[in-house]
């Protein structure tokens, strides 16, 4: 970002904007430890701690909990917390908090907190609980140097490989790092690696056949992905043809996207493509889809109100290219269709064969032909049973489960 682009940023944001623009930057460099944890912080941390836990996890990233899109650190980690399991996400930003605390109560026994005013004494109070577990995910940026400070004081880490470690992925200037802590951490017997698709899972074995890995793939908070969920957009719903097939899709339009198939797709007049999602880059600008006007981008939603989208969607669809980002990619909304009961049109993407109840295309002509299959049964009822069940089955309910199973074989290896 050249001192043009920064002077405008600062005039939009306002001078409390970019004073708390800074605060995070600042945090996120990693630079200092925090002061000393304040009096009524510490209270706060004793009464949590007042438990008798029989885990801690402890997730270091710089993105926040509702700062981005609700992706699976999230979803996994809301689910993980019980009478067992203590959980402490961090966040550095402010839509995070509801006072001036810093911590916020998600789930029962799941907070957010900004560890830069809370790590000191954390970590000390953490001490009398046995098994204490660091969290860090594959594409972040926490450095080896934090990582080693949770070893040092007897922690583990959990490893969460979630996407292939590439330059589409990962700003050039930060990928040496992050390859070096990814070595790192494969080759330490103190990590459990946490790989989300086979060919990550294939990737670690590879490197370190005697790594300590299992694999998770992603999952759906099902009980927020009801068929009976609706939305009142004006827009959106006036937008909408009774006569047409309603293709949707939600999710970071990006430059895995295959606007090519979109554009194809959208040659075919009867078919009406619905977009909704955060624009990742300027590929979805570039690629001229939305002068179509069977095309419609309509922004970002909000994470709750995602079903009530869905539930207007004749056909949902997934149609990313297929490359090395895509082939190590278990997509979260592939399980959210089917919790709606929603047929799914996909490309050809490894993590998505996995299920006989989605269709998988080859080809431009497969994939549009599978779209008019799903749209002829959308009404099948049994074909929606199945859909809900499959997604049922990977709920983040049942992930979190796994991962906890592999944490008690893993403590009562110990023995």
């Amino acid at each position: 970002m050249g001192i043009g682009d920064k002077l405008k940023k600062v005039r939009q944001l306002g001078a409390a904007g970019s004073m708390k623009m800074a605060a995070v930057k600042w945090k996120k460099m990693e630079l200092t430890e925090g002061g000393p944890t304040a009096p009524g912080r510490r209270a706060i941390l004793d009464k949590i701690f007042s438990r008798d836990y029989k885990r801690i996890v402890i997730f270091e990233n710089h993105f926040g909990y509702r700062n981005i899109m609700m992706q699976r650190p999230q979803h996994l980690l809301k689910n993980m917390g019980d009478s067992d399991t203590l959980v402490l996400y961090n966040s550095y930003y402010d839509i995070d908090f509801e006072d001036r605390g810093r911590i916020t109560r998600i789930d029962r026994s799941v907070y957010v907190l900004d560890l830069f005013y809370f790590r000191r004494y954390l970590l000390e109070a953490a001490e009398k609980i046995e098994h204490r577990y660091l969290m860090v995910y594959s594409t972040d940026t926490v450095p080896v140097s934090r990582i080693t400070q949770y070893l040092n004081l007897g922690f583990r880490v959990i490893y969460e490989y979630v996407d292939d470690i590439n330059p589409e992925l990962i700003s050039p200037r930060r990928i040496g790092k992050i390859m070096e802590r990814h070595r790192f951490l494969i080759g330490s017997e103190d990590a459990l690696v946490v790989a989300t698709a086979d060919k990550l899972y294939d990737n670690v074995r590879k490197m370190n056949g005697a790594a300590e890995a299992v694999l998770i793939p992603n999952g759906a908070e099902c009980g927020r992905f009801l068929p009976e969920s609706v939305t009142d957009d004006r827009e959106y719903l006036s937008w909408l043809r009774p006569d047409s097939i309603h293709a949707g899709y939600y999710g970071a339009l990006a430059s895995w996207v295959d606007y090519d198939l979109l554009a194809e797709l959208a040659e075919d007049e009867r078919i009406q493509i619905i977009l909704i999602g955060i624009e990742h880059d300027d590929s979805l600008a570039k690629s001229g889809l939305t002068e179509r006007e069977n095309v419609r981008y309509f922004g970002r939603k909000e994470y709750a109100s995602l079903a009530g989208y869905v539930h207007y969607f004749d056909v949902c669809i997934i149609p990313f290219l297929v490359n090395e980002i895509t082939m190590a990619t278990s997509p979260v909304k592939l399980f959210e269709y089917m919790a709606m009961g929603k047929p799914v049109v996909t490309t050809d993407l490894p993590e998505c064969r996995k299920y006989n109840v989605v269709k998988t295309a080859g080809t431009k002509e497969e994939f549009k032909k599978a779209v008019y299959e799903c749209y002829e049964q959308r009404e099948n009822n049994e074909i929606k049973e199945g859909l809900r069940e499959c997604a049922w089955e990977n709920d983040w309910s049942a992930r979190a489960e796994e991962l906890k199973r592999r944490l008690s074989q893993w403590e009562n290896d110990e023995r």
